[in-house]
């Protein structure tokens, strides 16, 4: 009867709130293979490109570079559940310097092509985080 009883409710589910569920498990999946580097569930959250430069950046990092902990701390899905924006807490540290940094990084996700796809990352507080990489915006000092 349990079993029913679920088969029913996930047929009333509308095609918006399956795809925040999915989003729900992908972007805890996704900051999950940053932090153990578990290419698996990072690589097809990335748009080719970017899978590559991560990849690259990952490897010029080295052995020396290790995530120790991390957190989504807030997955916000626009209406429509088309886009989303997710928070992610980051500890981290090179193993030479042994000193513990953190980075709270702001991804932007779509869905696209029936999947949710990480567009974009940027830092928006805390130490740079490596893995993602830092845009130089188009502002000069004031002089």
């Amino acid at each position: 009867m349990v079993v029913v009883a679920a088969l029913l409710g996930a047929a009333c589910m509308t095609p918006g709130q399956r795809r925040e569920e999915s989003l729900q498990r992908l972007a805890h999946e996704f900051n999950d293979g940053v932090r153990w580097n578990r290419e698996d569930q990072v690589v097809p959250c990335l748009p080719p490109g970017e899978a590559r430069l991560m990849r690259a950046r990952r490897a010029d990092l080295g052995d020396d570079f290790v995530v120790a902990d991390h957190e989504v701390t807030s997955i916000m899905v626009a209406a429509g559940a088309e886009k989303a924006t997710v928070t992610a807490v980051f500890s981290w540290f090179n193993q030479r310097q042994g000193v513990v940094k953190k980075s709270t990084i702001e991804q932007k996700w779509e869905f696209l092509d029936a999947h949710w796809v990480v567009t974009s990352q940027r830092r928006v507080s805390g130490e740079r985080f490596p893995l993602v990489p830092e845009h130089q915006g188009a502002r000069q000092p004031a002089p």
